[in-house]
């Protein structure tokens, strides 16, 4: 059976607000079955290389000058028939919804022909893998693309950085992409949506501030993109990448189990469709990878990882139904981690990287809002504990509300009363005790190394009139997105020359220290910022 593909396009009003309608055209994907968007497509102009790719929620943008030249948009994916549509008839100014027919799989084909070559899915990966350096360009070449990581909370896009990126690729021949050089043609820190200082911040394992809920990424410095780059695991096969693919060349065969779905048509070329399943106590992943049938070239990559246990106190979180959701929609369980890596064919028939998406979830602990600040008061042997609020019933607040420990050992407290001028509670211990007077007389004596590191503290049942406990902290779930979407490729005729406008890997892309260079920019570059939203 032959892939078949509807491709309609009808008018839709918009709910967001079109900053440069004047000078775009715009655009969402949508499955006719599923009634999803359908995120990653690749949509470019007919007969020129440059084009861009659909956002996660199937939305896209392209400059109106096309129209004008009377252009026509080629629309591409994995599991869809590419699809030719006159700009002409694009609407300006409203959104163009565009419904793509899935295509079918061609299972029993597909059996049959691995069967005459007797090759399980197992080897098909194997050839695939071990083909890599043949279809994938050993010389060194450039990719000029679109950057862009940001955030998401309450299926709200927050933090965006976008940027132009010029990409030198030392070639496949080199294991990694560790020794690659970037450029920035353009960089935007994006003001139009929200900006989530907090968040932003390096994961933080020692306090807790952000984290990966049940993974782990290290702070070795460098930025974003950086991290991305690290994340292809095709680019940098022979090297360990990311847990469980692991390296590509050998792990990640042995480790996964793998089942060949069927055949598929891809840009005129046969496509071996093949799911892949891992799963050990704490973790499964599964996802599916695509392999030419003549060449074994690896069209594109899809492996997301899944907790198998539930995550303890992270379900006390704030929005704790966001452990099953990517931001955008809900998973199957809950996702650790997505990333996917699509390739396509380009000059002298090798593979170039089309576009690579890593998402991970974040977990941020909040810093209190009713919150105190705890003291030693040498001048009548007391503790004293300033609050930002005035705390709720104040009449029901006992010395039972507060624990103190020294060294370990609890301190009696034989009073409580709060100065609501200075919004302090006075807090004195029973030093009637001998025991007490004993445990803290090396505590209130004057001196420079105040043993205060030795006083622990706790409060319960002290609220303010919001409901808000003291000193709690509380989970917050957000979603993370790193994505870099290829517009040109093209082979390195030159060395790279003047080096002093390199990106500094070493420093986040809004330093102060990192170059710009434009001498690169073209119009056709343009960066395909998200869209607010769109009405179903």
């Amino acid at each position: 059976m032959k892939i078949k593909c509807l491709c309609i396009v009808f008018l839709m009003t918009s709910m967001f607000s079109f900053g440069q309608a004047k000078d775009y055209m715009f655009g969402q994907l949508v499955d006719s079955v599923q009634n999803e968007p359908i995120p990653f497509a690749t949509i470019k102009i007919k007969n020129r290389s440059l084009g861009v790719i659909s956002n996660i929620d199937g939305t896209f943008k392209i400059p109106l000058r096309y129209k004008a030249l009377g252009e026509v948009v080629e629309i591409s994916c994995l599991g869809y028939l590419s699809k030719e549509i006159p700009m002409a008839n694009l609407f300006e100014g409203r959104s163009n919804i565009i419904i793509l027919e899935p295509g079918n799989l061609e299972l029993n084909e597909a059996i049959v022909s691995a069967n005459i070559k007797k090759l399980s899915a197992q080897q098909i990966v194997k050839i695939a893998v071990n083909s890599i350096p043949q279809n994938f360009p050993k010389d060194a070449f450039s990719l000029v693309g679109y950057y862009r990581d940001y955030q998401v909370k309450n299926k709200a896009y927050t933090n965006l950085n976008e940027a132009i990126v010029k990409v030198l690729d030392v070639g496949f021949e080199r294991n990694n992409n560790f020794n690659n050089q970037y450029q920035l043609i353009s960089y935007t820190k994006n003001s139009d949506f929200q900006v989530d200082t907090f968040a932003e911040q390096p994961y933080d394992y020692k306090r807790y501030n952000k984290v990966i809920p049940g993974a782990k990424m290290n702070n070795d410095g460098g930025n974003e993109l950086l991290t991305l780059s690290i994340h292809d695991a095709i680019r940098n096969y022979g090297v360990e990448s990311f847990s469980f693919v692991d390296d590509l060349s050998s792990d990640f065969i042995e480790k996964h189990r793998f089942r060949l779905r069927g055949k598929s048509n891809y840009e005129k070329e046969s496509i071996y469709e093949i799911d892949m399943v891992f799963k050990n106590d704490n973790y499964r992943a599964r996802g599916k990878i695509f392999v030419n049938t003549d060449d074994f070239a690896i069209h594109k990559l899809d492996y997301a990882v899944y907790k198998r246990k539930k995550p303890g106190v992270f379900s006390s979180a704030e929005n704790p139904n966001e452990r099953f959701t990517d931001g955008f929609k809900k998973t199957n369980g809950e996702m650790l981690y997505h990333i996917q890596t699509e390739y396509t064919r380009g000059g002298n028939g090798k593979m170039f990287l089309n576009y690579i998406s890593f998402y991970n979830k974040i977990l941020v602990q909040r810093p209190a809002e009713f919150k105190s600040r705890f003291a030693i008061n040498l001048e009548d042997n007391s503790f004293r504990i300033r609050l930002n609020k005035i705390p709720a019933n104040l009449d029901r607040i006992k010395s039972g509300n507060f624990k103190i420990s020294y060294k370990n050992v609890s301190v009696p407290i034989k009073d409580v009363w709060f100065r609501e001028d200075e919004r302090v509670f006075v807090v004195c211990p029973h030093t009637s005790y001998e025991a007490t007077r004993e445990l803290l007389k090396d505590l209130f004596l004057e001196r420079k190394n105040l043993e205060v590191s030795e006083v622990k503290y706790a409060y319960s049942a002290i609220k303010d009139d919001a409901g808000n406990e003291l000193d709690k902290r509380k989970w917050e779930y957000m979603h993370q997105y790193r994505e870099f979407f290829t517009q040109e490729t093209r082979f390195m005729q030159d060395e790279i020359g003047d080096t002093s406008d390199l990106m500094n890997k070493d420093q986040p892309l809004d330093s102060p220290l990192q170059p710009i260079t434009d001498k690169d920019m073209k119009s056709e570059y343009w960066k395909n910022t998200p869209l607010p939203g769109l009405q179903n």
